[in-house]
């Protein structure tokens, strides 16, 4: 009998959990300029971040906000760093959008954005009866160092309670480090996603701690907010791509990993005429080969 063996390579960047942005929804657009920002946004209600009330906050071209005052930095420090700032950090890098990206946000105190915020919240932190009153998505949208990074951060608020998403679309390779997660002041409170200043960022992609591939989230308000725990990265793209290509994930035969992904694989069960697809991860790109699989159909 012969089984033919079909393998697709396909780079899978997932935007479908992005927040609203760009011109469409009318965002405000930070100036193209290398190591600028935002002007002083004035916040719809107070963000709460780890006991501290702010009105204010900066979204920094070099992948940060910022509450006190803008910041230039394009050179990142590790989490937890006791520098005396407090910092939320998509993806904290040396970017320049002098030529080519888009960096811009947008508050929103009803709607559907609020809606999804809601609904977003209540499903990571099921012990929370939470309603949204405020949100600022904040997005860095193919904005270059060596290639074009796509991002966000997503402020959600409802005057006392505080939490952060941070979404990641397509991440290029680049030589400058990155920091992604969030600092307080003191580092007291901290967190610093798995990746960060490991040369391999495409991670931030395909990994989550929601189960959502390319999201993290944060409750920040007050400390002892436990974040939910890490997902396989692997286990989760798995999932994603088995949907793509009308197939059905084959856990048994997956290898999770929390790991850098630097030379991951997993392997699922398709209908017929395909008879399973193998991914693997190497360096910062997704790659295929034709490969023998364990487990026929």
């Amino acid at each position: 009998v012969c089984v033919l063996i079909i393998t697709v390579c396909h780079n899978i960047y997932i935007f479908n959990h992005f927040y609203p942005y760009g011109v469409g929804p009318g965002d405000t657009v930070n100036a193209q300029s290398d190591d600028d920002g935002s002007s002083a946004i004035s916040l719809l209600r107070p963000f709460v971040f780890f006991g501290k009330f702010y009105n204010t906050t900066y979204v920094n071209n070099n992948g940060h906000l910022t509450f006190d005052q803008p910041w230039s930095s394009n050179s990142p420090y590790r989490f937890p760093a006791h520098r005396g700032r407090d910092l939320i950090a998509p993806f904290w890098t040396d970017l320049d959008n002098r030529i080519s990206g888009v960096i811009s946000y947008k508050q929103y105190s009803s709607g559907s954005v609020l809606t999804q915020a809601t609904q977003n919240i209540n499903q990571y932190f099921p012990q929370l009866q939470f309603t949204a009153t405020s949100v600022l998505v904040a997005t860095w949208d193919r904005v270059p160092y060596y290639g074009e990074n796509t991002f966000q951060a997503v402020l959600i608020s409802d005057g006392q309670l505080s939490f952060i998403l941070m979404n990641y679309g397509q991440i290029f390779p680049i030589i400058s480090d990155v920091q992604a997660g969030y600092d307080t002041d003191d580092s007291s409170n901290y967190f610093s996603i798995p990746g960060s200043f490991q040369n391999n960022y495409s991670v931030f992609t395909y990994s989550s701690n929601v189960n959502v591939t390319g999201r993290w989230a944060f409750r920040v308000d007050h400390a002892h907010s436990p974040a939910p725990s890490l997902k396989h990265a692997v286990l989760l793209l798995s999932s994603i791509a088995a949907k793509i290509f009308n197939a059905e994930p084959a856990p048994f035969l997956v290898t999770p990993t929390t790991t850098h992904l630097i030379t991951s694989s997993f392997t699922f069960k398709g209908r017929a005429p395909t008879s399973c697809l193998r991914f693997s991860f190497k360096q910062s790109s997704l790659f295929c080969g034709f490969n023998d699989c364990d487990v026929y159909i």
